[in-house]
């Protein structure tokens, strides 16, 4: 973790980070990545958390096995961390869980119930919609709303996916969202 090696690549011209969802579960996931998340913060750019390696192979579990259940649990689990101890520590920084962040969101009403803690759509954490379709998008979108959706993919193991949610839906995913993903609103 080098605070000064990221300045000087986002002075480059890099547009932010990306970290594996299996760093960012805990306190001290978030207390050993803090100072690149200061610099993130600071330099208003964005951190991108996609799924980090999966489990080691089981026997007898088909090749779909890590993209379903690990990557899923991944996301889920760094959904939550980022909410109990990411966004406390860095209250401005914009983020983006790769595929709807296992569908995480989905689960708001009994994280209410559990937590005693109503869930809020927070309009810095994006959500991308990678190998997820028409379904499960209109489910988050019930949830969080459209302004947190980003289009994304799977390739080169999947096609893209282009959801049945009309015009105003893809332009929000390819274009206002992602320009609000990737630039402060100040802009």
């Amino acid at each position: 973790v080098d605070p000064d090696a990221l300045v000087s690549l986002l002075d480059r011209g890099f547009v932010g980070v990306q970290l594996p969802a299996t760093r960012l579960v805990d306190e001290r996931g978030y207390v050993h990545v803090g100072p690149l998340l200061d610099v993130l913060e600071a330099s208003d750019r964005p951190l991108f958390v996609h799924p980090g390696p999966a489990t080691p192979s089981r026997g007898g579990v088909p090749g779909w096995w890590p993209a379903i259940v690990d990557y899923v649990q991944q996301m889920h689990a760094a959904w939550y961390g980022f909410r109990v101890f990411g966004r406390p520590r860095h209250p401005r920084l914009r983020v983006c869980f790769a595929m709807l962040a296992g569908l995480a969101p989905l689960h708001s009403e009994r994280f209410a119930a559990r937590a005693s803690e109503r869930s809020v759509v927070d309009e810095q954490c994006f959500l991308e919609i990678s190998s997820y379709g028409t379904r499960a998008i209109d489910a988050v979108v019930r949830v969080l709303g459209i302004d947190v959706l980003v289009n994304g993919s799977d390739r080169p193991y999947a096609e893209p996916v282009v959801p049945d949610l009309g015009d105003a839906v893809m332009h929000a995913l390819r274009n206002s969202n992602p320009d609000r993903l990737l630039h402060s609103k100040e802009v």
